[in-house]
């Protein structure tokens, strides 16, 4: 489950950055990081049964988005809404500078270390034997009546 949320949250930036890098859009921030695609997405996994238990990937998705609407600059906005909204070029600068800036600010520092800790969970996780796995994921399931 947890492995499944983790793959979800790079959903967006494998979608859009390969667009990107094949010329297909100037930004990377489109089609991947779009509410509308999430939406879709979601609607799809909550219709079709059997795709269910891709739940936990989705909520990874809807993460990286929220996440990322909550680190964007207010002009970059937009580009949550494609292709509803117009596009606005991200970063106005090198991409490289831009990185590196947001690397050593507050919200950077942060993604950074949830990024870890969730990585570290995951290894501690899998090492763990297949009955405390089940165990752990029972314990945080809501108890029915």
């Amino acid at each position: 489950m947890i492995a499944l949320c983790l793959a979800g949250a790079v959903v967006p930036d494998l979608i859009d950055k390969p667009l990107v890098w094949a010329g297909v859009f100037d930004i990377g921030h489109t089609v991947g990081h779009s509410v509308v695609t999430l939406g879709v997405i979601t609607a799809v996994v909550t219709i079709i049964s059997p795709l269910r238990i891709l739940a936990p990937a989705v909520l990874g998705y809807a993460t990286h988005i929220l996440a990322d609407l909550f680190v964007a600059y207010p002009k970059f906005l937009t580009n949550y809404a494609w292709p509803l909204l117009p596009q606005r070029p991200t970063p106005d600068g090198p991409v490289l500078d831009y990185w590196l800036a947001y690397a050593g600010s507050g919200p950077g520092v942060v993604e950074a270390s949830v990024v870890v800790l969730a990585v570290g969970l995951v290894i501690k996780h899998s090492r763990a034997d297949q009955a405390d796995s089940w165990s752990l994921l029972s314990s945080l399931r809501p108890q029915t009546g």
